[in-house]
């Protein structure tokens, strides 16, 4: 939610900037996403442009920023623990993705952007809790790993203000949808894990996830 809300107010305000027409002489495209920047994640992204098309190869990290305490999360049915990761702070998370985009028309503004990615989750034997008194819930010290293999179809629109450099700004603005697989693999030590049935301390397990996507990327275009 914080992204949509973020990628309206930068739509909002680059309605107000005056675009030139020369993107069509942009042969790379180097941004990073500050829609993610607010979850701790730090992607950077580099393209080749052809004519009507890019190919592109995004990296990322996301550190972690605790290596003991409680972990935040929702309640109830809005307590799913693998499902929050970008609030968990105790996790590291290394991403890597290869992009394509298909712009519409040879003045590149509006695209279509296809995206897989691999994303790796993982922190070691941390003393962490996570409270959900209606569901999952453990105490002790854990160490977890997570593997997501995903894909993203999104659409979008690419801004440019004027100037006379020949390294050209650039902002893209897109919206979407998304689809992942999870696997993970959660090891408890010196304590309890519990949820409405069982109480364990290994637990492996994976599943599909869909999401709905929206950002804004940054940049700089190199002729």
């Amino acid at each position: 939610m914080r992204n949509i809300l973020l990628t309206l107010i930068i739509w909002a305000l680059v309605q107000k900037i005056s675009f030139g027409q020369d993107s069509t002489r942009t042969k790379y495209r180097i941004t990073v996403t500050p829609t993610q920047f607010v979850l701790l994640d730090f992607p950077l992204s580099i393209e080749r442009v052809f004519k009507r098309h890019t190919l592109g190869l995004t990296i990322a990290y996301r550190p972690s920023t605790k290596n003991s305490g409680e972990v935040h999360g929702g309640a109830g049915l809005a307590g799913g623990y693998k499902d929050q990761n970008f609030r968990n702070p105790m996790y590291d998370a290394t991403t890597v993705g290869l992009n394509s985009k298909y712009y519409f028309n040879k003045k590149k503004h509006l695209f279509l952007d296809a995206t897989v990615f691999y994303r790796y989750w993982w922190f070691d034997k941390k003393d962490c809790e996570y409270k959900n008194i209606e569901g999952y819930r453990f105490k002790g010290t854990r160490t977890e790993r997570q593997q997501v293999v995903g894909f993203k179809l999104l659409f979008g629109r690419s801004f440019q203000p004027k100037t006379k450099s020949k390294i050209k700004p650039i902002i893209d603005l897109y919206c979407g949808m998304g689809m992942r697989y999870k696997t993970y693999v959660f090891e408890t030590f010196d304590g309890t894990v519990s949820d409405a049935y069982y109480t364990y301390y290994k637990e492996t397990g994976g599943g599909w996830l869909p999401s709905i996507q929206a950002g804004v990327k940054l940049g700089i275009g190199i002729p």
